[in-house]
């Protein structure tokens, strides 16, 4: 049965889903031997690797960090603003939204982009047969962090940011990936994206204070307010307000 729209308002406060559920809940894998490796980093408790757990031992999969070469190649305009060298080039890349499929954790890096520090954008998976990462990082991935994930069977769909100084988080939009052919379609946004969710012909995209809707590429944004009631509402708007800072 076709989900109401006032369904939806009931969930909308607590649109975070499966894909993106803490991370340290999941058991992916065989028997369920791979989860998530957690590291305290001055951002808090990040993620950084996969580690195996058999029969109490265990093996760990660290995330791979970009090397200053693949820096320069996809980020020259930033290289070129920052005159880094290769000695000062200082990235903690972690793994932030995530989705399994089968035998492979999904997942899009996360990374500090201000303070002489920053990061090379990616998304991938890794595959606990061969327990090898596989990650990907188009022209319109490398600069972004990835701040939501939605797996299909034939596209990957990327909600994209830069995490800044003062704490907070820029739009960087939508990306679908094509998953035969590599091919990329890029919707600008103003608004950051914190959850992506398949809802029949539409995708539904959470962000600060409500929602978009995705349907046949054209975007509705719907904002949600309390009523004198108490109760949230949704209210179609044009464009959402710039996001605050955390602080």
């Amino acid at each position: 049965m076709r989900k109401t729209f006032a369904a939806f308002l009931l969930t909308a406060l607590s649109f975070d889903g499966a894909p993106n559920r803490p991370a340290d809940t999941i058991r992916f894998g065989p028997n369920g031997a791979f989860r998530l490796e957690y590291t305290s980093t001055s951002f808090g408790r990040e993620a950084s690797g996969v580690i195996e757990v058999v029969k109490g031992r265990v093996k760990k999969y660290p995330l791979p960090q970009s090397s200053f070469a693949t820096y320069a190649r996809l980020r020259p305009g930033e290289l070129k603003n920052m005159q880094i060298s290769a000695k000062d080039y200082e990235r903690l890349e972690w793994i932030g939204p995530h989705q399994v499929e089968g035998s492979r954790l999904w997942f899009g890096k996360q990374f500090y982009d201000g303070e002489g520090m920053t990061g090379v954008g990616a998304f991938g998976y890794f595959d606990t047969d061969t327990r090898r990462y596989h990650l990907f990082s188009p022209p319109e991935v490398a600069p972004y962090e990835t701040s939501a994930i939605l797996v299909e069977p034939d596209s990957v769909w990327l909600g994209l940011d830069s995490f800044v100084e003062d704490i907070s988080a820029v739009p960087g939009g939508l990306i679908r990936w094509s998953r035969t052919t590599h091919e990329i379609r890029h919707y600008k946004l103003e608004f950051v994206i914190s959850g992506i969710e398949r809802r029949g012909n539409s995708l539904y995209l959470k962000t600060r204070g409500g929602y978009a809707i995705l349907r046949n590429d054209i975007l509705q944004r719907f904002a949600l307010r309390k009523g004198s009631d108490g109760k949230f509402r949704s209210v179609a708007i044009r464009k959402f307000p710039p996001q605050p800072s955390l602080y």
